[in-house]
């Protein structure tokens, strides 16, 4: 396999990583939260909403509105409800955010890379441009360098 064929079988490769990993991060934060361990869903329905619906909206988590202070048991079960839902959202979120900035990296910055032209290849570069490789020297008609001109 020649080195520009085999180039171009990992640049497709690893785009279709970065888009199937991008995918995944999409479908991760629309899949609803799991149930939190203190009982009930966490969402304003029968079942619980996606992260991100949480994440945009907290107020979203379905608790119903904070027990009194003086009701201790029913505030807290209220409070630990209300945090392992926001934990579960907030967790979701940021596991997420890092499989696609990884995807994005993945999908676009290791093709950049392989597909950036080498150069370097024992020349000074110059015969790209017509210069058969040497740099001519000044042509023959020009004056010698003067710099009286300068003082005055």
């Amino acid at each position: 396999m020649k080195p520009s064929a085999l180039r171009s079988v990992l640049v497709v490769g690893f785009v279709f990583v970065g888009f199937f990993g991008a995918a995944f991060a999409v479908s991760g934060i629309l899949v609803p939260l799991p149930a939190p361990a203190a009982g009930g869903t966490c969402g304003p329905g029968a079942a619980s909403e996606s992260a991100l619906s949480a994440l945009t909206d907290p107020s979203s988590i379905g608790a119903g509105p904070e027990p009194s202070a003086a009701n201790t048991a029913a505030h807290a079960q209220w409070s630990a409800f209300v945090d392992q839902c926001q934990s579960a959202a907030d967790q979701r979120g940021f596991a997420t955010a890092a499989i696609l900035a990884l995807s994005v990296a993945v999908g676009i910055g290791v093709p950049l890379l392989l597909l950036r032209r080498r150069t370097g290849s024992g020349t000074d570069g110059l015969a790209r441009f017509g210069h058969g490789g040497s740099v001519p020297g000044p042509p023959p008609s020009a004056p010698p360098w003067d710099a009286t001109h300068l003082v005055g």
